[in-house]
């Protein structure tokens, strides 16, 4: 008898299964697939789960035991992956997917990266492909999470990754090699005069006005574009910004001036572009001209 109830259960569990697989399957899935893909400055970041309910269940503490290994989600573990190399939590970490897994507490929480994206549930977990492991502190949400919730927000090039389920979140950083490899970049390719074109100087001279430091670089790089071309309006806009950032108005009235000069002797095909950008730089110059008498 036993063997015979043994056996149905069997035939129910394979019988829920190929059903749940079926596209006809009419109930939705407890926990549904959730994926995030966010380009963080020059890398991509993709992560992937399942995003299970809290259905007046105690969550922390209860089916989510404290200070045991959790797949971070339901079902397949919770996976992320980045096209490029970056620093996790204080780690260097190559190009690729991992599982995502944490270890829940009541005062703080390890994270873990782990090479073997395969897993189900924990059980099989081998601490021996762990590719980092680092502590965060949970904090209380101002809302309640009634699932599971990641969020990538975009420092930037570099991002924090947010983890809130019921009133508990963590956050950890991931720093990408994008401000490195351009800075590196600008000092081997633009400030020896090697790029002859114009836009890569001024979008080089932008970057860093808006990473707010370097401005006599930015400002090298804006007259290189204006050496290169007269007519380039974007960076004699950021020469402007440069000058009003470092509150030398004088300087910053000087270039409107010149921008004047230079739209005014110019030809356009559509006189309304012209009248248009002359309208801007003498908004532009009486704002300045205000900011100087404050």
């Amino acid at each position: 008898m036993m063997k015979k109830s043994v056996l149905a259960l069997i035939l129910v569990v394979v019988s829920f299964s190929s059903h749940a697989q079926n596209d006809s399957y009419p109930y939705p899935s407890l926990s549904p697939l959730g994926k995030i893909v966010q380009n963080v400055g020059n890398t991509l970041i993709e992560i992937e789960y399942e995003r299970p309910a809290a259905r007046k269940r105690q969550v922390f503490g209860g089916f989510v035991p404290w200070n045991k290994v959790w797949r971070t989600g339901a079902g397949h573990c919770t996976k992320i992956s980045f096209d490029s190399n970056v620093v996790v939590g204080g780690h260097k970490i190559a190009a690729g997917k991992y599982a995502l897994l944490t270890i829940p507490g009541k005062t703080e929480w390890t994270v873990i990266l782990n090479r073997d994206t395969t897993l189900y549930g924990t059980a099989a977990y081998d601490p021996r492909k762990d590719v980092a492991r680092f502590v965060t502190v949970p904090a209380k949400t101002e809302r309640f999470y009634e699932t599971l919730n990641i969020d990538i927000e975009i420092l930037p090039n570099d991002a924090r990754i947010y983890l809130s389920w019921t009133d508990l979140q963590i956050s950890f950083d991931v720093e990408t090699t994008t401000d490195d490899e351009l800075e590196k970049w600008i000092a081997e390719e633009l400030l020896t005069l090697k790029n002859k074109d114009s836009d890569i100087y001024a979008g080089a001279a932008e970057y860093l006005l808006y990473r707010g430091e370097n401005f006599s670089d930015a400002l090298k790089l804006a007259d290189i574009a204006i050496e290169l071309d007269a007519d380039n309006g974007w960076a004699r806009r950021l020469k402007t910004k440069l000058y009003e950032r470092q509150g030398r108005y004088d300087d910053a009235l000087d270039e409107i001036q010149r921008s004047l000069d230079n739209v005014e002797g110019r030809e356009y095909p559509d006189k309304r572009e012209k009248e248009n950008e002359l309208l801007q730089l003498r908004s532009e110059l009486e704002r300045i001209r205000k900011l100087k008498k404050e």
